[in-house]
């Protein structure tokens, strides 16, 4: 039981290292890099919130070593307790950050980069990150303890 207390704090710990990033960090440092890192920071707090989700809702008694399974698993079981939770944007942001992209307006207020997925463009800007990051904490406030 402690343990997973501490893992859920771990998680919102990174919550607010991405936050942080998002209305701190971006507002200063105008790049593409900037943007990507906090993408790449967006999906670690996915895994975490996955591995940490998947032991408090499915528990260690269903092993599987394939992650697609496990957050199926980890879905169903979630929408056995009433909880509805989209989770494609992990799998969007993953296939974003290895994707081919172009940078509009380095360095100025309108940052944006532009990914392209499958002949489709998608404009990530600070208020497309923002809202990657509320889906995420939306997921994460999912986990609570009951005394």
């Amino acid at each position: 039981m402690e343990e997973m207390i501490e893992n859920i704090m771990y998680v919102r710990r990174h919550l607010n290292t991405i936050e942080h990033m998002i209305y701190v960090s971006c507002k200063f440092t105008r790049t593409t890099e900037m943007i990507r890192k906090v993408m790449e920071n967006i999906v670690v707090g996915y895994e975490e919130f996955f591995r940490v989700a998947y032991n408090f809702f499915v528990g260690e008694k269903k092993e599987s070593s394939n992650v697609v399974h496990k957050i199926q698993l980890l879905n169903e079981a979630m929408s056995n307790r009433g909880i509805s939770i989209d989770l494609s944007d992990y799998f969007l942001l993953k296939r974003l950050l290895i994707s081919d992209f172009d940078s509009i307006g380095q360095y100025r207020k309108n940052l944006c980069m532009i990914s392209y997925l499958n002949g489709e463009e998608h404009v990530i800007n600070l208020s497309r990150l923002l809202s990657f990051y509320e889906n995420l904490k939306l997921a994460c406030s999912s986990l609570k303890i009951e005394n």
